[in-house]
């Protein structure tokens, strides 16, 4: 039975390794050092933790990270410094747990070890982009403050019964595991629509265009539904806000607005995910709107007894452009000619500037 004590511990430092890799160096090393902790024979690879150097060097950048947690996008601007170092330190915690004497086996530990670590970081690193998108410093702290005492919490729980442990940062992973795609779409979605805001003090605001060309993919699934070559009016591209009752999207899902004609009129939005799907909007009975954002230009799909809500997220900067997709979904929703456009319809692929 030791050794799934041995695998639980090596599993707690490399979860806690991604929350926070020197408070968990430095707690350990100096439980170790004081002689909180004995460490039977299996572990004694860990005494080196118990090193003055080492608990010093650790509470230098323990201290380091304390502040930079607690200030907005300093946080981030540290995790992504850290995207290597925590898994990397991780990865030697558990090594050094395991305290195994074959080095092809301390390389099957490092990267399963080091896995481990990358998927709690990036769990930490999303969860603090999400939070950077409130204007208050607060909420900054308050996941700092709750970081550090999972990290305490996590150490004195390893050395109170290990098997539980283990229980508890096996659930830990599998729940960052779940969270994972949610949260990496949320972060690429925002940081893309910062990256636009930032950039519009020096650009001018940009010209709607609208396309009348769909990827293979996305024509190809279109096609098998309608059971037709899909006539395209227009196309545009966007991100996904808050989503209900449309089945299969996902919040900060990139889409493309598809509207049809010819046999087929009709509005779809289609995205990618483990292939392309697509889905019809039905706005007959719906209403549409456009909310002016910090980061974006939301165009809102809802019905008025709030079972339904679709918010398309287009950058701040394309504000004209959400105009023009506004107007368009409407007048589909009125089943008049979707939009007009500057000059005709193709069928070669080519670019459609919306005439003001």
């Amino acid at each position: 039975m030791e050794i799934l004590d041995q695998l639980a511990i090596a599993l707690g430092f490399a979860t806690l390794a991604g929350l926070n890799l020197y408070l968990t160096v430095f707690i350990t090393g100096i439980a170790i050092n004081a002689g909180w902790i004995t460490l039977s024979s299996q572990y004694e690879q860990l005494e080196v933790l118990g090193s003055e150097y080492v608990i010093i060097a650790a509470g230098i950048f323990a201290a380091a990270e304390f502040f930079a947690d607690k200030i907005p996008w300093v946080d981030s601007a540290w995790d992504s410094i850290h995207t290597i170092i925590r898994p990397i330190g991780g990865g030697l915690l558990a090594m050094k747990t395991l305290g195994t004497a074959d080095p092809g086996f301390d390389v099957i530990v490092g990267m399963l070890a080091g896995g481990a670590t990358f998927v709690t970081h990036g769990l930490k690193a999303g969860t603090r982009l999400v939070v950077n998108a409130s204007p208050e410093p607060f909420s900054n702290m308050a996941v700092s403050t709750v970081e550090n005492v999972m990290v305490v919490g996590g150490l004195g729980l390893m050395s109170w019964s290990p098997k539980i442990a283990g229980l508890f940062f096996l659930g830990t992973l599998c729940l960052s595991l779940w969270l994972a795609p949610k949260m990496w779409r949320r972060s690429r979605g925002f940081l893309s629509l910062l990256v636009r805001k930032l950039g519009s003090p020096f650009a001018r605001e940009e010209e709607p265009r609208l396309y009348n060309s769909l990827g293979a993919d996305a024509a190809q699934a279109l096609t098998a539904t309608l059971g037709s070559r899909p006539d395209v009016l227009w196309t545009a591209q966007c991100l996904t806000g808050r989503v209900k009752g449309f089945g299969g999207l996902k919040t900060w899902q990139k889409v493309q607005i598809v509207a049809l004609g010819g046999d087929t009129p009709g509005v779809h939005v289609v995205w990618r995910n483990w292939g392309t799907k697509h889905l019809a909007l039905d706005l007959r009975s719906m209403e549409i709107g456009q909310e002016p954002r910090f980061l974006s230009e939301d165009v809102v799909i809802f019905d008025l007894s709030g079972s339904r809500r679709l918010v398309l997220r287009f950058p701040a900067t394309q504000r004209r452009l959400a105009e023009r997709v506004a107007e368009g979904l409407m007048q589909g929703r009125r089943a008049r000619p979707i939009l007009r456009t500057a000059q005709p319809v193709s069928e070669d692929p080519s670019e459609i500037t919306v005439g003001t």
